[in-house]
């Protein structure tokens, strides 16, 4: 058992090397032994990880591409790599299950989404705390309301275009403008007569 042990360690250090002082091969072996790791531990983390919803997904996934990159290039050892980056993954689905079951504690780790712009009405704290410019809803609206700009579909409570629209800058940093639907127009609900001159053209 010790020689088997030995000659897998010895095929194992071949392989992938040790230390800092890596082949070409070596590194190699490790990046794509990084790759298929990887893929795995996000196939266990989950799609929300890929999305990237809130600030807690976008930590997970900077500590786990710092963590396994260090195994790439021999600053760190493979199996205490692997281990690190597992319990990360743990943690992480651990967390958003606790999240999914109590909203409190999805709200505590995410936040909540901060209205900016309601019914034309800008409120000035919400927007400092968003820490929002011109600039950027210039940019999204062009983006998304295909405008000119913010400014163009109307920021003022006299302009009609203001009361259309909300702005919320959502969990994930992305703006979202929301429109009102239209009021139905009373005449819609009545009859439609055809005109006395059809009526009697019809006779």
């Amino acid at each position: 058992m010790a020689g088997t042990g030995t000659a897998f360690e010895a095929v194992f250090e071949a392989a992938f090397g040790a230390g800092k002082d890596l082949l070409w091969y070596q590194m190699s072996a490790r990046a794509a032994l990084v790759f298929v790791v990887t893929w795995l531990l996000l196939r266990v983390a989950g799609r929300r990880t890929f999305a990237q919803k809130t600030a807690f997904d976008l930590c997970i996934m900077l500590l786990l591409g710092a963590i396994l990159s260090r195994m790439v290039v021999g600053a760190s050892p493979i199996l205490g790599t692997l281990a690190a980056a597992a319990v990360l993954v743990f943690m992480h689905r651990l967390v958003c299950m606790v999240s999914a079951t109590w909203p409190a504690v999805d709200r505590a780790i995410g936040g909540r989404p901060i209205v900016v712009v309601k019914n034309g009405r800008e409120d000035r704290r919400a927007r400092r705390r968003a820490m929002l410019t011109d600039e950027d809803l210039d940019a999204n609206a062009r983006a998304t309301l295909h405008a000119a700009g913010w400014v163009d579909q109307g920021t003022r409570s006299d302009q009609p275009m203001a009361r259309q629209w909300d702005v919320v800058l959502e969990r994930d940093g992305q703006i979202s403008f929301v429109k009102h639907p239209r009021p139905a127009r009373r005449d819609a609900d009545r009859p439609i007569h055809p005109r006395t001159e059809d009526a009697h053209a019809s006779g």
